[in-house]
């Protein structure tokens, strides 16, 4: 079922909001004595946010006159109708309206959503400009064909051949296969060489089965961010060996590592441990939740370290200050005043050191870093400010989850963590002579792509600004190049409330929609 109350999570950190705001904020602090900057606590915004994929309402409610079509009625008399918005159900009957190739693909889809093989959320947060994602269609032809032949489908989807060089000849790039005699299953990472993955193909199929792969929407939480990210590195066939590199099977269980990762995470049984809030998760395979999972995880991992190399750092110097003042001479008021001052600073951030410690020996802690809007620590008398994750956002149990989605995140970050070095940041009207060349490079695949869209500066974040493309504010998006029929580059752009559902437009389009670009290129 659909959960009705409003997120608060920001969705996505603009890049080109914090690179504008970037500079005073760092002047700001910079002239701010640690001590005397009074602790600001984040008051999330009133963002309107997609639950589990659906379009929220916003402003005024108006009534809606519903169509009286048999298509409407059909849609309305799904088994999932309940976990559509009206919205949703009148842009799902206009689809079947058609009655032309993508009314033939939606017709599949939901048939797949009634049977549970897909999220039912595929079939939402449909626009007017949109149509189904081609990596949809092609898992969609591909298991037709299986059902007609006979096929099972972890052949179809995952073939058996007899050495890893006649597979590499024959599989195409980004495509899993099994070789016979072995257990682990490989992944084709370019057009000549293959990687063995730390899974066998039953695990494979259940963690990113058929179309269920392309076809997951964002949850409730705002990692809209690093939906997209995760998106676009799934959707090109040179760079998805990384996504699969991420998992290692242990008997039942999976383990999950980010490259170069500080965190790992078990999921038992391959699904996510059992005190997981599914809510802040994806709808769609056990694969894409996991890896929310371990993001979530590796930025409480990061920001442990960070908070572990600013206390070092400040305790050095507390230390320094407080010998130096220590030499002065005994009658010196002002050096007998910094020395009992720093002498009690240092050892109240003590206390605050033990606090954190403390909290880190028990599994269950709920304890997390206050942070500002440009993610610094927000110091207060005992250093680095903490707070139980539910005082800070009430929609939070588990510290990674928060750091992932309540807090939104960078594009460019997301990537990073991925494994991805030559990331680079464009934005449009400033980088627009660098960023043409990226968006016209005679190879698509040749880079990862995503977007964020213009901040709204009245009414919060994710307010539409043009629903027809499925277009709001402050709000992440995969965008993958490609070449019409008549040469014409052009774009298709996705928005992580469904997955399955892209957006065609020129780069005209694209410039006036986003205003800046996190880019990865592929190795």
């Amino acid at each position: 079922m659909i959960v009705n109350s409003i997120n608060n999570a920001m969705s996505v950190n603009s890049n080109y909001e914090l690179k504008r705001k970037d500079n005073e904020n760092q002047n700001r602090l910079a002239d701010c004595p640690i001590e005397s900057q009074k602790p600001l606590i984040k008051v999330p915004q009133n963002i309107a946010m997609a639950h589990f994929g659906v379009i929220p309402s916003f402003g005024k409610k108006e009534k809606v006159e519903l169509p009286k079509t048999p298509e409407f009625e059909y849609v309305n008399s799904l088994p999932f109708a309940d976990d559509l918005t009206t919205q949703d159900k009148i842009s799902l009957s206009q689809v079947l309206e058609k009655k032309d190739e993508q009314t033939n693909y939606m017709k599949q889809l939901i048939d797949l959503a009634c049977e549970d093989k897909v999220t039912p959320f595929a079939t939402a947060s449909l626009c007017s400009h949109g149509k189904m994602s081609d990596y949809v269609v092609k898992d969609l032809e591909t298991y037709n064909y299986a059902k007609e032949n006979n096929i099972p489908l972890e052949e179809a989807f995952c073939p058996t051949y007899a050495s890893q060089a006649e597979a590499n000849s024959l599989v195409e790039a980004g495509e899993v296969f099994k070789v016979e005699g072995e257990d682990n299953i490989y992944v084709k990472h370019n057009d000549h060489e293959s990687t063995q993955l730390k899974m066998d193909r039953d695990t494979y199929m259940e963690l990113f089965p058929p179309i269920s792969r392309y076809a997951s929407s964002q949850g409730g939480t705002g990692d809209c961010y690093l939906l997209s990210s995760i998106n676009s590195i799934m959707e090109n066939p040179y760079s998805r060996a990384t996504l699969y590199g991420c998992f290692t099977q242990k008997g039942d269980d999976i383990e999950m590592q980010l490259p170069n990762g500080l965190a790992t995470a078990v999921c038992p049984d391959k699904h996510l441990p059992e005190n997981a809030d599914l809510s802040k998760y994806s709808n769609g395979p056990m694969g894409m939740k996991m890896l929310e999972h371990i993001y979530g995880k590796e930025v409480e991992a990061q920001t442990n370290k960070e908070y572990d190399e600013l206390m070092t750092k400040e305790f050095a110097k507390m230390e320094k200050d407080l010998a130096r003042w220590q030499k002065k001479p005994a009658k010196d008021s002002l050096a007998q005043k910094k020395v009992k001052d720093l002498t009690k600073r240092i050892a109240n951030w003590k206390i605050g050191q033990e606090r954190v410690e403390e909290a880190r020996k028990n599994p269950d802690s709920k304890l997390v870093f206050v942070k500002d809007d440009y993610d610094n620590f927000i110091i207060g008398k005992y250093g680095p400010m903490t707070s139980p994750v539910y005082k800070l956002d009430s929609d939070y149990e588990s510290p990674a989850d928060y750091y992932r989605g309540g807090l939104g995140g960078l594009m460019d970050v997301a990537l990073q963590n991925f494994g991805f070095e030559n990331v680079e940041n464009f934005y449009v009207g400033e980088d627009d002579k660098k960023l043409d060349v990226i968006l016209n490079d005679k190879k698509p695949d040749k880079y990862i792509i995503t977007a964020g869209t213009h901040p709204e500066q009245e009414g919060g974040m994710e307010q539409p600004q043009e629903v027809e493309y499925s277009i709001y504010s402050s709000h992440a998006y995969k965008v993958l190049p490609y070449d019409n029929e008549d040469g014409e580059r052009r774009f298709k752009v996705t928005n992580p409330w469904n997955q399955s559902h892209m957006v065609d437009m020129d780069a005209e389009k694209l410039k006036e929609f986003f205003a800046d670009f996190s880019i990865a290129k592929v190795a």
